[in-house]
């Protein structure tokens, strides 16, 4: 009896949806980040195989999973193709009402055809060299961009070197770092919600909190903002060397990652403590002593979003992943908080990065979980009501960690700023005067016991850990100009300084 032919295309296929949209995001996601998924992706495949082959007892079960995984992209990029094509006459096609029966009936045929035709060894000899050959196309040219492409290669780490000092100083104040990713200033919450969010800040002020008024990030995003207070420094020099085309932000994550704060943190030796969520938490390994309210996988944030963007078809089922994530991370980190008992008799650093008010909107005003209407521009004006329910909630939830963290110790040092403004409504690629204070207009308070007074009326983003280790740890690092540099999400290195514009 002629043995049969393994059916290795099955396993091969399981891995194009991963490729394809690791291949289109080339610049954005580091590629150890596709690791898990890789693995998670040919392990579901393989196990679905293996039942439903024991269950019908047939080689045609192999051709039924690869035909339904091509489906899935096929069905996945022509409804992004259409949905966002500049002819808004076509977008129309991009809907489920139009593609979900178009491919029902394709994918009912095809099963059906498969079943009908006699599936010999010779065919799947032919299938598996056609899955060979699909998947070195998408392998090739990721092996060539990383050969060709010197960002990919070359660490960013020089262009954000200054010294790693280590204080004499003994009596080191534990520190949290906290930021409200996508906060916005008072500028914008009265120009775009006429709200006033003097009760909240009167409130930190109440706590000791030295509140700065008014206060603007560096950039208008998180990918450089974080790195750039992280690291202590601007990022002009990279943005010139990538240059203005360059779409790459891995060697940006990489050293956020190994960020220059972290470092002297961990050389006077604080205990340094994150969490997941936000960039995977913005540090290595190394630099971490313990990383909170993980997950199984604890797979990449980025790569989640644009997996379940691409290939998730219902706008339902897309939000209720994406949010049922962001509300159980925020929990959890919330309540690891509110209830945080030190370990250890360092110093210790908290590092708090939530997403939040950003997007996905999960809370009403009052903190219950709540379903908000979904764009697929997250800067969609029509947003607003969800974004300052959201906010008014940061508030609060804010106010109680703070609470918390004062009644453990009152001569904890706690940083409580946002990356950036909140940027619904924002032109980016034509930007007005309001446009420029959507983005960069934020939230910026400090709470350091004994030094109130030694607080300036701005302290530059850039320069918060350089004005904190200056005035605890007594080095003398400069403090950098305020500046803002504007850029398009699409071009991160096209950057212009409009520090004028916001200033005046």
């Amino acid at each position: 009896m002629k043995k049969s032919t393994f059916p290795i295309h099955v396993f091969l296929i399981s891995l194009m949806p991963i490729l394809i949209l690791y291949q289109s995001n080339l610049g954005e996601i580091p590629l150890e980040d596709i690791f898990i998924p890789l693995i998670l992706s040919i392990s579901i495949v393989s196990i679905s195989w293996f039942i439903l082959k024991s269950l019908f007892r047939s080689n045609k079960i192999s051709l039924v999973i690869s035909f339904m995984i091509i489906l899935l992209i096929v069905l996945s990029y022509t409804r992004l193709y259409f949905a966002n094509n500049a002819n808004i006459d076509i977008n129309f096609l991009g809907s489920n009402v139009i593609l979900m029966p178009i491919i029902l009936c394709i994918g009912i045929i095809g099963i059906i055809c498969i079943y009908k035709k006699n599936v010999s060894n010779d065919l799947l000899s032919i299938f598996n060299v056609m899955s060979i050959v699909v998947v070195l196309f998408l392998v090739i040219p990721i092996g060539y961009y990383f050969i060709s492409d010197d960002s990919q290669i070359v660490s960013l780490s020089e262009f954000v070197e200054i010294p790693i000092i280590q204080s004499d100083v003994v009596e080191k104040p534990d520190v949290y770092f906290l930021v409200l990713d996508a906060y916005s200033g008072d500028i914008a919450l009265q120009q775009d919600y006429n709200y006033d969010n003097s009760e909240f800040k009167n409130e930190l002020k109440n706590r000791g909190f030295v509140v700065q008024k008014p206060s603007y990030s560096n950039y208008p995003n998180t990918n450089l903002s974080m790195p750039s207070i992280m690291n202590m420094v601007y990022l002009d020099s990279i943005a010139e060397e990538l240059g203005k085309d360059s779409r790459v932000l891995t060697g940006i994550k990489e050293i956020r990652n190994e960020n220059n704060a972290m470092k002297i943190f961990k050389e006077n030796n604080y205990y340094i403590v994150s969490f997941f969520g936000v960039a995977n938490a913005a540090a290595s390994k190394e630099l971490l002593d313990e990383r909170l309210c993980g997950s199984l996988f604890n797979l990449s944030p980025e790569l989640q979003r644009a997996f379940t963007y691409h290939y998730f078809p219902l706008s339902y089922t897309r939000a209720l992943f994406n949010d049922n994530y962001q509300f159980d991370r925020l929990e959890c980190t919330f309540d690891t908080v509110l209830n945080y008992e030190k370990q250890t008799d360092l110093p210790l650093y908290m590092h708090l990065h939530l997403l939040l008010p950003h997007p996905p909107f999960v809370y009403n005003s009052s903190g219950e979980r709540v379903d908000h209407k979904h764009t697929e521009d997250i800067f969609d004006e029509s947003l607003r009501d969800a974004y300052l329910e959201q906010l008014i909630f940061a508030n609060k939830i804010t106010l109680e960690m703070i609470d918390s963290i004062q009644n453990r110790d009152a001569n904890s040092v706690i940083i409580l700023m946002s990356d950036h403004g909140g940027r619904l409504g924002v032109d980016w690629n034509n930007p007005t005067e309001l446009n420029y204070y959507r983005v960069f207009n934020n939230l910026s308070a400090f709470y350091f016991p004994g030094h109130a007074d030694e607080i300036s009326e701005n302290i530059a983003a850039v320069n918060t850990f350089r004005f904190f280790f200056n005035t605890y740890l007594d080095t003398d690092y400069e403090l950098l100009e305020d500046k803002q540099m504007w850029f398009s999400p699409e071009r991160p290195y096209d950057q212009t300084d409009i520090s004028e514009q916001i200033m005046k």
